[in-house]
């Protein structure tokens, strides 16, 4: 029998079509749906999806068929959506990428580890095999940073800022090992409630550096992170930051890591850049294990919201605000320090990745 929950999925499903083959745009159907079914309205990302797939001519709006195990494909169509989860957040999980997809998990991890060569990184997903094209810029960006930063006189770490985008979900999973518990012998371990992919979810781009937190930006619902996004809102709120921090200065000076992700590569934020006098730092692609968001912020604070519910984004950028708040002084200085170890690492891997593998 049918739960309650997917036979509202079903009738959202349907909703959609028609609105669709209607020519009505997904946000205008995800407003409807929001209105009628609240809290239970399917999430704006999977509207998007199935409008799609009716407007490539998909019929049905049940699940494709699932017996015993999901339906195993590694075909181009499934290749592709992979892809997009991929690049919308490189932090998902296989079980996510099967859920959203609709094909088992063997399927997702053969998509991603053989079809696409990506494993995992810093909890991101990376190429499996770097070329050598990509290593060598690892080692010349590692070079040119350590010319730069490793030296006696370390006041010029504390020159800069650090910032990348992260997903913050309103219900958190505890980690496997926070899940952790003891029973005793012969007695059945509690269930564990597995989240779903699209579950209701907020975007923050996070801002620090050595004396700690500098800003945190709420990304409004439906807005993607762009080139003019990233400068009229994050880039301001950095500037407005240090205008206040160093009302003689302001941001001149200052050098800002961030990674090669196409909106930190417009020209608007080149020129803001230069209209700020920040520098822009080397980082190369896919070196998720360079970036101190990363390999150190973004796995402390999901490890610290983790078992959390919350009911607003207000409620989320609070959680945020004060655990940012809360790490010592100390730690956000030696991050940058740790930094100047894994670009040494770099040099001695000759590009390659020294980071533990997660297959």
């Amino acid at each position: 029998m049918a739960s309650k929950s997917t036979d509202f999925k079903i009738e959202q499903r349907a909703y959609v079509k028609i609105r669709t083959l209607l020519k009505v745009s997904p946000t205008d159907v995800h407003k409807d749906l929001e209105e009628v079914y609240k809290d239970t309205a399917l999430p704006y990302s999977t509207v998007v999806d199935w409008a799609r797939r009716f407007r490539e001519g998909r019929v049905s709006i049940e699940d494709g068929a699932r017996i015993g195990r999901p339906v195993s494909s590694t075909n181009d169509k499934n290749i592709l959506e992979v892809s997009a989860l991929l690049e919308e957040d490189p932090h998902i999980t296989l079980v996510e990428i099967a859920d959203a997809v609709g094909i088992s998990t063997g399927t997702a991890q053969a998509i991603v580890h053989d079809n696409m060569k990506f494993r995992k990184i810093c909890a991101r997903w990376v190429p499996h095999l770097l070329t050598q094209a990509q290593k060598a810029k690892r080692v010349q960006c590692a070079t040119k940073l350590l010319s730069e930063f490793d030296r006696t006189d370390s006041r010029r770490l504390f020159e800069i800022v650090t910032g990348d985008e992260t997903w913050v979900r309103y219900s958190e999973p505890l980690s496997k090992e926070a899940n952790k518990v003891w029973v005793a012998k012969g007695q059945d371990p509690p269930m564990i409630p597995r989240h779903d992919f699209r579950d209701p979810k907020v975007m923050y781009c996070i801002f620090f550096d050595s004396n700690g937190p500098v800003c945190q930006i709420c990304v409004p619902k439906y807005q993607t992170i762009t080139g003019s996004f990233y400068t009229n809102e994050c880039l301001t709120e950095v500037e407005k930051f240090y205008q206040n921090r160093r009302p003689r200065t302001g941001t001149r000076g200052l050098r800002i890591l961030h990674d090669n992700a196409r909106p930190h590569k417009t020209k608007l934020v080149r020129e803001k850049l230069e209209a700020m006098k920040i520098v822009e730092l080397d980082h190369p692609p896919y070196s998720p294990d360079l970036a101190p968001c990363d390999f150190w912020l973004f796995p402390k604070l999901k490890k610290h919201l983790s078992g959390r519910k919350f009911e607003s984004r207000a409620q989320i950028g609070s959680a945020i605000f004060q655990y940012m708040k809360g790490v010592p002084t100390e730690d956000y200085k030696k991050v940058f320090f740790d930094w100047i170890k894994r670009l040494k690492l770099v040099l001695q891997h000759e590009g390659e990745y020294f980071e533990k593998l997660h297959h």
